[in-house]
């Protein structure tokens, strides 16, 4: 009984130990990452403004021939966004805001029902997690300015071009703001496994196409 007693009392030593190395281990690469928070250089930064300057100043968009005079931009839905740089693929889902509250959606993309849809004049804007729950966000603080975001409708793609990237607190909403321009906003958390902030990722729209 005794010797069951010791056995007993040396295995819960053993794993207290490993919990206390597990969450030490954890915690030093939290701070490492939150040290590495995505940011633009300078030299991205201007890329990013003269980017931005051209498309807001040139929204015409030409219609495909084959695409039906019923389709107009902002009446359908996303159901599919695709970023070549960091391998996104993913389904987008229609994600309400509850009593001030947006819920970001689980394995999938959310659209914030009350923002714009795609083509649509407006701040367009979708979210995803970045470390659970498929993490489909999770490399979005690797793009730059020009990269690609396509969102796809049931008869359309529309392609838009990052021109802006920053680091939020939760509490900022003003990344929601409307916009003249039709514009896509892509919002995850930061730092990765600390989630104390949220970053920003937008684009303009550049052309649109059948899908």
């Amino acid at each position: 009984m005794i010797r069951a007693a010791h056995f007993l009392g040396s295995l819960l030593m053993v794993g207290g130990i490993a919990i206390l190395l597990f969450v030490g281990i954890s915690y030093e690469r939290a701070q490492h990452i939150s040290a590495k928070s995505p940011s633009w250089s300078a030299s991205q930064r201007r890329q990013a403004r003269l980017l931005a300057h051209r498309l807001s100043g040139h929204q015409k968009i030409a219609v495909p021939s084959r695409q039906t005079s019923a389709v107009v931009p902002g009446k359908e839905t996303a159901i599919r966004i695709v970023i070549p740089k960091i391998g996104v693929d993913s389904p987008v889902v229609q994600t309400p805001a509850q009593n001030g509250i947006w819920p970001v959606a689980d394995w999938a993309v959310g659209h914030l029902t009350s923002s714009p849809n795609p083509g649509a004049p407006g701040n367009d804007a979708l979210s995803a997690h970045d470390d659970i729950k498929g993490e489909i966000f999770k490399r979005l603080g690797e793009l730059g300015p020009g990269d690609k975001i396509l969102l796809y409708t049931r008869h359309t793609v529309f392609t838009y071009v990052v021109t802006n990237q920053l680091t939020v607190d939760p509490s900022d909403v003003a990344v929601l703001n409307p916009t003249r321009s039709p514009t896509v906003t892509l919002i995850s958390c930061t730092p990765y496994w600390v989630d104390s902030q949220r970053l920003v990722v937008q684009g303009l729209l550049k052309k649109q196409a059948a899908a």
